[in-house]
Parts: C-alpha cells; structure tokens; sequence
C-alpha cells in the first residue's frame, strides 16, 4: 500500500460521485452512500434530518467520509478518508457554491437544476424535515492506494 499523492487524492475527491458516511452509534458503526461535492478541503452533502442517520449526528457528529475508486483495469484501488465534524450549513450563498460544484460536477443543466434546488432548499429552511445541507471540514485526510492481489 502507498500514500498517494496531493495531486491524485484531489482528482478523486473532485471526480468521484459518492462515497460513504461512516458514523458511530454506541460503539456500532453505521455507513450510508451519498452524493457529495468537495470545496475548500470540505465535504459538502445533503440528506434529509430524519431517520437513524440523525439520531446518530445529534449524539455524534464526529464522522468520516470514505471515497474508492479504481483504475480502468481494476488492477489498482485508490481511497480517501476524511475525519471531521459534520456540521449543517445555512448561509444560502454557501449552499449555492454547493449546488453550482454539483451541477458542474454532475453535467446537470445549470439553469434549470440551480434555480429549482435553490428554490427548494429556501422554500424548506424552517421545515425540520425538509432537505439540508451539511459538511465536514477536512480535520484529518488519509489517501492510500494498492494493486490488487488477484491472480498472484
């Protein structure tokens, strides 16, 4: 296994299109899919607050976000995990920079896909239940890769 290097884990971080939320409930780890976007040394994601996921935030907020890929021939695994408090976001400018880095990231039709997002999340920002925006600044950053054993 290798460290990679800066230039690698950020071409990751920026073209993955998911990866996985760990949390820990009492001691029982917990890992959901999601979408994300990476600004700023920052995981940026959304989820409605709602279900175990939550009940798990509101007593821990100490997370990790765990991103994999592999090389065409899937002879190499590359991964980055970040450690850090998810903390929701409610500055409408900072969750814009979030929906344009998702659009670009994404191919979506920047007029159309912005417009409605943005209408949704201010539509929702006093709905408890409604769509949120959370992110994790990076506190800690692991990038590794690996070839893979198969065949030897």
């Amino acid at each position: 296994m290798q460290q990679l290097g800066k230039e690698e884990t950020i071409r990751i971080l920026e073209t993955a299109t998911d990866g996985m939320l760990g949390l820990c409930d009492n001691g029982k780890p917990y890992c959901i899919p999601f979408g994300f976007v990476w600004i700023n040394d920052t995981i940026y994601l959304s989820m409605f607050p709602t279900g175990r996921k939550w009940g798990i935030i509101q007593h821990n907020p100490q997370v990790c976000f765990s991103i994999y890929s592999w090389n065409t021939h899937h002879t190499r695994w590359s991964s980055v995990i970040i450690e850090g408090k998810i903390t929701a976001v409610d500055d409408l400018s900072e969750i814009e920079l979030m929906v344009r880095a998702n659009v670009a990231k994404m191919g979506l039709d920047p007029e159309g896909y912005l417009t409605k997002r943005m209408e949704y999340y201010r539509a929702n920002r006093d709905n408890p239940k409604g769509l949120k925006s959370f992110k994790i600044k990076a506190a800690a950053l692991q990038a590794r890769t690996m070839a893979t054993q198969i065949g030897k």
